[in-house]
């Protein structure tokens, strides 16, 4: 039995297929230059610690109107629901992954009705005669796995079902940041829209008052004229703005998985929160913790460790077998012992002949693990080029917000000093009006400005993978 064994080994060792001495180098996997960069960005910026900062992360910014759209968007959402479907496959996949690398098992019940050639092996009275016969087995099989292609297979599986938990966080992200966009979006154009409506208001007033003059001879045309050319620019930013409020409303219905009908039905946002604080530092390894990003991250371990299995196919491997059942030609016969069958044994796999398949199939592992790598150097270099976008914007809109606010303080102050001026006399009712006006315009600048605040504090967030406190090195 020793000597059988030594020479089936020797053979399988004998009958290996060669690997083929012709791979390319695997790609390796990059890391973005982006600390220097995004440290600058980030060193004029007003800092708060976020050590306290609330999970989920859209709750930062104190909008409870926020917080249900977005749970309603994360319940309803059909996209959610497929990746949802998506992760419960790749868990059937590795179960069944696991089932593969453990021992088959198989059961046969055969009845069969056949005659015997009277020319055949056996001769008469057996030959020309017809049996039926019955068979019932139950077979073993056990892959002995030499060369661990099963339990690679078996890791591959996991990691693609992590890739698709991450996937389904991925979406949810998405998902809620784009509920959140969406709604500072349609909170800012409600309220640009009725301040537009008031600063048309003002115009007409405005417009009526030097018509009157002009058609009393007290002023020329042109000031008249320039009033209606005003009035046409109001009228053209109202009719931009209800459109605009048209299309969020329809997005946002979108988002939480309705219909273009529910859109009115829709809440109208009011929420003005202030920009939740930003983080002191962002270093680039919390980029590489982003789902979609650690889910390509999963998918490149998958890869390597699909080309692990393809290269254990080039090894011979050993099944050990093993069968029981019973076996007669006489069905009365089939429970006494005299029916036992059994086999038992080992099957010795040997590639050497099927070497062309094979190199074949490890290029193809190796294709697939080269393409994993690039969309994962891709990925990475992507969410780099996000979060220094993102902190660039908001160091952007932070000065921005500083010069609107002292804008806005000098628009009122003049409005002030207007007033002051028409109660003593010394300034007219169309002083007033342009100082109304002017205030007006300042607070359409600052609604769109504290708008896009917002907005790049949820572009930071999607671009650090959502919680701040969670992305912690």
């Amino acid at each position: 039995m020793r000597r059988l064994a030594a020479g089936t080994l020797l053979v399988g060792l004998a009958a290996c297929a060669p690997l083929p001495a012709d791979l390319p180098a695997r790609p390796a996997l990059s890391t973005p230059s982006a600390d220097a960069t995004l440290a600058n960005l980030a060193a004029p910026l007003p800092h708060t610690a976020a050590d306290a900062r609330p999970a989920p992360w859209w709750r930062a910014f104190g909008a409870p109107e926020l917080d249900r759209l977005i749970d309603t968007a994360l319940r309803d959402q059909p996209d959610l629901a497929a990746a949802q479907a998506r992760l419960a496959a790749a868990g059937q996949a590795e179960r069944l992954a696991a089932l593969d690398a453990g021992a088959h098992y198989a059961t046969d019940v055969s009845l069969s009705r056949q005659r015997l050639s009277e020319n055949g092996l056996y001769p008469p009275p057996i030959g020309g005669s017809t049996y039926t016969e019955t068979q019932i087995s139950q077979g073993v099989a056990y892959n002995l796995d030499w060369w661990g292609r099963n339990r690679a297979l078996l890791r591959a599986a996991g990691n693609e079902r992590r890739a698709a938990g991450s996937e389904l966080a991925a979406a949810r992200l998405s998902v809620a940041a784009a509920v959140a966009d969406t709604y500072f979006g349609l909170a800012d154009v409600d309220t640009r829209l009725r301040l537009a409506r008031d600063l048309e208001a003002c115009h007409v007033r405005e417009r009526d008052l030097l018509q009157a003059r002009h058609d009393l001879g007290l002023d020329a045309a042109l000031p008249l004229i320039d009033a209606r050319r005003k009035l046409d620019y109001d009228a053209d930013l109202v009719h931009r703005l209800d459109y605009l409020g048209h299309a969020w409303r329809y997005r946002l219905s979108a988002l939480l998985g309705s219909d273009p009908d529910h859109a009115g039905a829709l809440p109208i946002p009011h929420a003005n929160p202030a920009p939740p604080a930003l983080p002191a530092s962002l270093p680039v390894a919390w980029l590489a913790r982003r789902p979609d990003v650690a889910a390509l991250r999963s998918r490149v371990e998958a890869a390597a460790e699909q080309s692990t299995a393809a290269k254990a196919e080039f090894y011979p491997n050993l099944d050990l077998r093993l069968m029981v059942g019973l076996d007669t030609l006489e069905l009365g016969k089939l429970l006494r012992a005299g029916s036992l069958t059994a086999a038992a044994g080992p099957a010795l796999h040997l590639p050497i002949f099927n070497t062309a398949t094979l190199r074949a199939r490890l290029g193809l592992r190796e294709a697939d693990y080269a393409g994993a790598v690039a969309a994962y150097n891709h990925a990475v270099q992507e969410a780099a080029r996000q979060g220094a976008d993102a902190y660039a914007l908001i160091a952007s809109l932070e000065r921005r917000a500083a010069a609107q606010d002292q804008a806005m303080q000098e628009a009122v102050r003049t409005r002030t000093l207007v007033g002051q001026r028409r109660d003593a006399g010394l300034a007219g009712p169309l002083d007033a009006l342009e100082a109304d006006a002017a205030v007006l315009g300042e607070r359409l600048n600052d609604s769109e400005i504290q708008a896009a605040r917002l907005r790049a504090r949820v572009a930071l967030y999607q671009a650090l993978g959502g919680d701040l406190e969670d992305a912690t090195p």
